[in-house]
């Protein structure tokens, strides 16, 4: 009987079909990645609708949207706003948690106690009751607590701000060990450092749709509802200042303000350093807070007045933001 000699692969055959195999890869690995990330930017999308939908089922319930920041520790209380003796350090958000269904962390806040312990000036207002984690206010747990509606799924960084001592930015130094928990999405301010104004007596032609200790009613968007951004998204690590933070407020971050410095995804810091913006550029963080951006490639997304989510590009130019971020200043937008 005749034997039938076996031949295998040459090892130039052998790496030739490794070679075709790593291309393959390689083409296909930016389709995977692209179809990750339109996956997680719709799960973004549709975290903002339902904050758009909170925003309009608070305003049923209290025919007005919920303020930014109320009893804010870091505004000069006694020369901004009057009357104002006791610090709470509240957010918003707060108030929004039993129509995104978080009823349960909701019941657990005593919203007559401070959530944040920072104070600026304790001789014109002074804490609303013991600190966060002193007993009798157990509200470290609550704005500690990393809520999903709040986070983007792009943003790979921190869901939490790692200092627990420090005066200015942890929920209550000396009070607590639990970390305070970010959010990607903050409500659309006029961002100030150190003092503020209520919204009400903020310029009518600038004002935004939220303010300290205060904020708009539906029919004060006269500009029209589709044209006036309601909540901004932001990323969680910024270069100068601290990210924001749902559950309470501190020394800088009261929202975001779409219109301060050089607009949309700005990753360079800082204004006031010498040259300006001169420091290291990371795109995995913001140059500095109160600003607006994301990690989904050329812009980022904002919930508008009517609970419609767009995307905006970074490219766009600057009065159209500042058209999107005044709610009464006459100049109606066709399109953007």
């Amino acid at each position: 009987m005749s034997r039938r000699s076996r031949r295998g692969f040459t090892l130039v055959e052998l790496l030739v079909v490794i070679a075709i195999i790593g291309v393959l890869v390689g083409l296909l690995l930016p389709a995977v990645q692209a179809a990750r990330e339109a996956a997680r930017r719709m799960s973004c999308s549709n975290n903002m609708k339902q904050i758009g939908l909170a925003l309009h089922n608070y305003h049923s319930a209290f025919n007005r949207f919920p303020y930014s920041t109320s009893g804010a520790g870091s505004i000069d209380s006694g020369s901004a706003i009057p009357g104002l003796t006791k610090v709470r350090n509240h957010r918003g958000w707060l108030g929004l948690l039993p129509y995104i269904e978080q009823q349960a962390l909701y019941d657990q806040a005593d919203m007559s106690l401070a959530t944040g312990a920072y104070e600026r000036d304790t001789s014109k207002a002074t804490l609303s009751g013991p600190k966060p984690g002193q007993p009798g206010n157990a509200n470290d747990i609550v704005v500690s607590t990393a809520v999903e509606a709040f986070l983007c799924p792009s943003d790979s960084n921190s869901t939490h701000y790692s200092d627990t001592s420090s005066a200015h930015y942890s929920i209550s130094p000396g009070s607590t060990t639990l970390k305070g928990a970010y959010t990607n999405y903050d409500f659309s301010i006029r961002r100030t450092f150190n003092s503020g104004v209520i919204w009400s007596e903020d310029a009518m032609t600038t004002r935004r749709m939220f303010g300290f200790d205060d904020s708009s009613r539906m029919r004060d968007l006269t500009d029209g509802t589709s044209n006036t951004v309601a909540v901004c998204e932001t990323l969680r690590n910024i270069i100068d200042g601290v990210a924001a933070t749902w559950g309470y407020s501190k020394w800088v971050g009261h929202g975001v303000d779409i219109v301060w410095s050089r607009g949309i995804n700005d990753n360079e810091c800082c204004g006031w350093t010498s040259p300006p913006y001169a420091q290291q550029r990371l795109p995995s963080r913001l140059g500095e807070w109160g600003t607006s951006g994301s990690l989904h490639p050329g812009g980022a997304q904002y919930t508008l007045g009517d609970g419609s989510v767009r995307f905006i590009s970074e490219s766009i130019d600057y009065t159209t933001l500042q058209r999107l971020a005044y709610i009464a200043d006459g100049q109606v937008l066709a399109d953007f």
